[in-house]
Parts: C-alpha cells; sequence; structure tokens
C-alpha cells in the first residue's frame, strides 16, 4: 500500500506543480509583480490540499473481475512436458489462433489434386485433414473428427452476362 501511495504521489507531482503554476499566474496578474519571481518562489511549495484531496479519491477499494469468473477463463497457455536426459521440464507455451483462408480444390488428374496452388495425391495430408480419395473434380478429406469434400468450380459458358 505504501508503494501505491508513494507511486500515486510522485505520479501527481506534475499534475500539482501545473495547478501551482495556474495559482502563479493569477497572483502575478493581480499583484502586477513579475511571473518569473512569483513562480520561483511558489515552485517549491506543494498545493497539499489538492494532493491530500486525491489520495483520498483513490483510497476506496475498486471493484475488479470476481474469483469465480476468472476460475472459469480458459487459459491460453498449452503445458508441454519434455523430457531431458531423464529429468522432466514443464513449459508453457501461448496458443496463437491462425487463420487459415479455405481450401479451394482447382484441378485433379489420376489421383492427383492442386489445393489452393499445391499439388497433393491421395495419402497426403492437407493441414489437419488427409486426402483418402481423388476422384474427377472432386476430393475427399478426412480428419480425426470432420470429413471435407472438395469440389472443383467449373465455368458454365452457357450463362452471359451483357453490360450495357
Amino acid at each position: 500500500m505504501k508503494k501505491l501511495l508513494i507511486s500515486t504521489i510522485v505520479s501527481l507531482a506534475p499534475m500539482v506543480m501545473a495547478a501551482n503554476s495556474e495559482a502563479v499566474n493569477a497572483v502575478a496578474a493581480e499583484s502586477g509583480e513579475a511571473h518569473s519571481e512569483v513562480a520561483a518562489a511558489s515552485s517549491a511549495i506543494p498545493n497539499h490540499e489538492l494532493i491530500n484531496q486525491q489520495i483520498q479519491e483513490i483510497k476506496p477499494p475498486r471493484v475488479g473481475v470476481k474469483a469465480a469468473d476468472v476460475l472459469k477463463t480458459k487459459s491460453p497457455f498449452i503445458l508441454f512436458e519434455v523430457v531431458k536426459d531423464g529429468k522432466k521440464k514443464t513449459t508453457y507455451v501461448v496458443k496463437k489462433k491462425v487463420k487459415f483462408k479455405p481450401l479451394r480444390m482447382e484441378t485433379s488428374i489420376n489421383k492427383s489434386v492442386k489445393i489452393n496452388g499445391k499439388w497433393y495425391k491421395e495419402g497426403d495430408r492437407v493441414r489437419h485433414y488427409t486426402i483418402v480419395k481423388v476422384s474427377a473434380g472432386e476430393a475427399l478429406l478426412k480428419s480425426k473428427k470432420k470429413e471435407l469434400r472438395l469440389f472443383q468450380n467449373q465455368k458454365n459458358d452457357k450463362i452471359n452476362f451483357a453490360v450495357n
């Protein structure tokens, strides 16, 4: 608490000096004295009332996040256990969410398929999918949880768009 109070006072010092400077300007304007003489005399005197008021404003406890809400949040870390020379070492790594472009099948020939500009054959892996079957204009990809069918985009020459 002492450290917080001291750091708060230190951070408030420029504001106090600014408030004193405004008071100095007002006094100098009323008395007709030179600004620099009054400023030099009063800049060394802190405004204790202002400091005390600001300390009183920060004293009440601030409401933060409830402990129950903190316990409900999912950890952004992945725990890895690495064994080196018979010793276990635990390492935490931050999860990064990566956005992938959608998988697009461009063409297929025999058992090969071109997806997002790269050629693959049956049994190859694309991201977390394995290419199970490639047929004319279609590819079947499977992961542990999902099955994905990609189709080749076919142009339809019968559709014409007239531009006026």
